[in-house]
């Protein structure tokens, strides 16, 4: 009786916590900082709830747990915290694993317009069997400008089916965004001191750039704006790291890694 009021509680808090969620950039969740049991939490959100979905320790690292129960047929939607862009230079990687299912376990990935709009789904590239342990990496979300969530939509063939989700990653695709849109340099990079430098090629046209930097976590962490083909930036603010530049020129959108030492 304990452990269900426990539940509910929890359920209930993060709920709350839930409602006051602010769009991110990038994911990189290993589910560690999160209470074990219920399920949502931290802007995480389902259409299920504890026992069909926890938060439990498998192997010592904490993973959300999905559990068929006896509807396996029945799609368990796991669903990412709102994202700020989807703008179809962005990857996503995750381990799954199924550590108990007695049928075939399906796992398709997907995107919704919102955390309960379950119609919206879209599937992103081919279902995917889950085997004991296995891990995806570089599926490219698709762009839109209507879908804000990353999803994870479980099913079985079989009762009493479990799976594991963790390390997902939503970063972006520099290989894409480089290769794609070529009009920024951004240097030195690394940088040393901190001071980096912004420049567009001969076919600047003077409208105005926005400049964003994120923490590998999502986190805006420098914005500014500019209207000349070289500008200069001082960010001795920022921690020594890895951090993503965003560049919006008119239609375009340049993503980059930047080091800062």
């Amino acid at each position: 009786m304990k452990k269900t009021l426990l539940s509910i509680g929890l359920f209930c808090l993060s709920f709350a916590s839930n409602a006051q969620c602010s769009a991110v950039a990038t994911l990189n969740e290993n589910f560690e900082n999160f209470v074990e049991g219920a399920f949502p939490q931290n802007c995480w959100t389902s259409n299920d709830v504890f026992p069909r979905l926890s938060i439990a320790t498998v192997g010592g690292s904490k993973v959300v747990q999905t559990y068929t129960s006896s509807t396996p047929t029945t799609p368990i939607y796991v669903v990412s915290p709102e994202l700020s862009t989807m703008d179809g230079n962005h990857k996503l990687s995750f381990n799954i694993g199924a550590p108990s299912a007695p049928g075939t376990l399906k796992l398709q990935v997907g995107t919704m317009s919102s955390p309960t709009a379950y119609t919206s789904f879209v599937a992103v590239g081919s279902e995917i069997t889950v085997t004991a342990t296995s891990a995806q990496s570089n599926i490219i979300i698709p762009a839109s400008t209507t879908q804000k969530h990353i999803v994870f939509r479980i099913t079985s063939t079989a009762p009493h089916s479990v799976s594991s989700i963790d390390n997902v990653v939503y970063e972006a695709n520099l290989s894409v965004a480089e290769s794609n849109l070529t009009t920024f340099k951004v240097y030195p990079n690394p940088s040393v001191n901190k001071i980096v430098t912004i420049s567009q090629d001969n076919t600047f046209s003077g409208d105005k750039n926005a400049v964003a930097i994120y923490s590998l976590t999502g986190a805006k962490v420098f914005e500014t704006e500019f209207s000349e083909s070289t500008n200069t930036l001082n960010l001795s603010e920022l921690a020594s790291g890895v951090y993503v530049l965003k560049i919006n020129s008119g239609d375009a959108v340049t993503t980059k890694k930047l080091v800062l030492k």
